[in-house]
């Protein structure tokens, strides 16, 4: 079973008895430190953050379709790991990326962002990896495209969707 980080989690194990009153309010006080992040953790926190990304493209490309008369869209899921999107103003293509989840270890050592379609994950735009400080998991942009975001910035999976976002409909602006 895995230990918890927060005092209640004992609690709900032995049943759902409560705390007392000065238990609870420890728990509330206390953060798990850079080291209670475990490599499980990380990887959940950048799957999640990777669906979150790929859902968000497709909403995305949806509405962008829906609300712009001439604009088509295509999203393309290829495996688990890998999505396509693409943008047409009148069957004349725009923008296109191939988003992918790299896990912890591989080349890209996260979510990758790339313009080029053909050529593997071994060529990226944009690189988004997972860092924790001693208190949460947020997502780190690697910084290759300096003109979207601070490096030292602590994105959501929220937040790392949008950057990537706006790189994608960057050539529509």
């Amino acid at each position: 079973m895995r230990s918890c980080r927060w005092k209640t989690c004992r609690d709900r194990r032995q049943g759902g008895k409560q705390a007392d009153a000065e238990s609870r309010a420890a728990s509330l006080e206390q953060s798990p430190s850079q080291e209670e992040f475990t490599d499980r953790d990380r990887d959940r926190f950048l799957t999640e953050a990777f669906e979150y990304v790929a859902n968000f493209f497709e909403g995305s490309l949806e509405e962008l379709q829906e609300r712009n008369a001439g604009i088509e869209t295509t999203f393309r899921r290829i495996d688990a790991n890998h999505f396509t999107a693409k943008i047409y103003r009148n069957g004349k293509e725009l923008s296109r990326c191939k988003i992918w989840f790299g896990g912890q270890r591989g080349f890209v050592g996260g979510i990758g962002y790339s313009t080029d379609l053909d050529h593997g994950d071994n060529s990226y735009n944009e690189s988004i990896s997972a860092e924790s400080d001693d208190y949460t998991m947020f997502l780190k942009p690697m910084g290759i495209s300096f003109r979207h975001q601070d490096r030292e910035s602590k994105l959501t999976a929220e937040g790392a969707a949008e950057y990537l976002w706006e790189m994608f409909i960057e050539s529509l602006q």
